[in-house]
């Protein structure tokens, strides 16, 4: 399993009401568990350790859902950004041959869809968490983002 992969199943784990994940794959068991709290996956501990499973990297962080980094009260008055909820490819129009989702100059409102971000052959939808007019699109088109990676600046 590479590190991308890895990456994503964290953070899909870390938004999923799930306690225990157990996923093998080419001979290779991974199984990422939540501590009792519910916090961050515990541990990240391969069933087999004779296998070569890829390590967790600490840049990783903490794969617990990030609920208050993008609200309207931590955000500067003069500044807000979109930012993205999870890691993985974001899609800026629902299909290839489809306008964008939204342009510079569009006027959004809280809970508004943005964009798709691709994660393990899953589309989760992207809404806004603030209202106001698109004053820069940050990101291209099918580009690989980070949890918490300004998509796009409001006015």
């Amino acid at each position: 399993m590479d590190t991308q992969a890895l990456k994503a199943l964290i953070d899909l784990f870390g938004r999923a009401p799930l306690r225990e994940l157990e996923i093998s794959e080419g001979g290779q068991t991974l199984k990422i568990t939540r501590s009792e709290q519910g916090a961050a996956p515990a541990a990240l501990v391969p069933s087999r350790p004779s296998a070569p499973v890829a390590p967790a990297e600490p840049s990783c962080g903490p794969a617990a859902p990030s609920t208050s980094a993008s609200t309207p009260a931590a955000q500067p008055q003069a500044e807000r950004v979109v930012t993205a909820p999870m890691y993985g490819t974001l899609h800026l129009s629902p299909s290839p041959d489809a306008p964008p989702f939204v342009a510079v100059g569009d006027t959004l409102s809280v809970g508004q869809q943005i964009g798709l971000i691709e994660a393990m052959k899953v589309f989760t939808p992207v809404k806004t968490e603030v209202a106001g007019r698109v004053e820069a699109i940050l990101v291209t088109d099918a580009s690989e983002v980070e949890t918490d990676q300004p998509l796009m600046r409001l006015s």
